[in-house]
């Protein structure tokens, strides 16, 4: 008997006596491990020009109401140094008293979410406890903010239609 036969054999009596636990032990696993490769792929995202993401902002979404914003005023609002990051898009309201805003940062590397994850959160508390006396339609757009991550880019929006400005961002990409 050939090496080969022999190794045949052998797995197909090990084959022969599994069991109904051994089984779906193997198919959870597989299952498993489909799962886990589906949400990777899911997590990122192609590498799109950020003018190509605020060219189908401006076509899909209505930003005639904020004005797009300088490194020093993404520093000045946001606490976020351009220069830590690949690229971004930031729009404010042009309104002294708005609350929209439109925030889009592409990191180099998925680590550096985090910080701009925390940035976001700090301007979203910050913005509610100066408009929490007297501005209810503001907090209320705050607190319906959108924060999404994919990939390495992550997108914040504040508007009283974010839904809208997240579906164009995740059809850009």
């Amino acid at each position: 008997m050939s090496k080969v036969t022999g190794l045949q054999k052998n797995i197909g009596d090990r084959l022969r006596r599994l069991d109904a636990s051994d089984i779906t032990k193997i198919v959870l696993s597989i299952v498993l491990i489909l799962f886990l490769a589906a949400v990777y792929h899911r997590s990122g995202a192609p590498d799109v020009p950020m003018d190509s993401v605020e060219s189908a902002l401006r076509k899909g979404t209505d930003l005639s109401s904020m004005q797009k914003c300088s490194n020093r005023q993404l520093m000045q609002f946001m606490g976020l140094d351009y220069s830590d990051y690949d690229s971004y898009i930031y729009y404010k309201s042009r309104e002294a008293l708005g609350v929209q805003e439109v925030l889009i940062v592409r990191v180099y590397r998925r680590d550096d979410l985090t910080a701009v994850e925390d940035a976001i959160d700090r301007r979203i508390a910050d913005q509610t406890r100066t408009f929490e006396g007297y501005g209810p339609s503001q907090v209320a757009m705050l607190k319906n903010a959108i924060i999404y991550k994919r990939g390495n880019y992550i997108f914040y929006c504040v508007d009283k239609n974010p839904d809208r400005y997240e579906e164009v961002f995740r059809h850009a990409l």
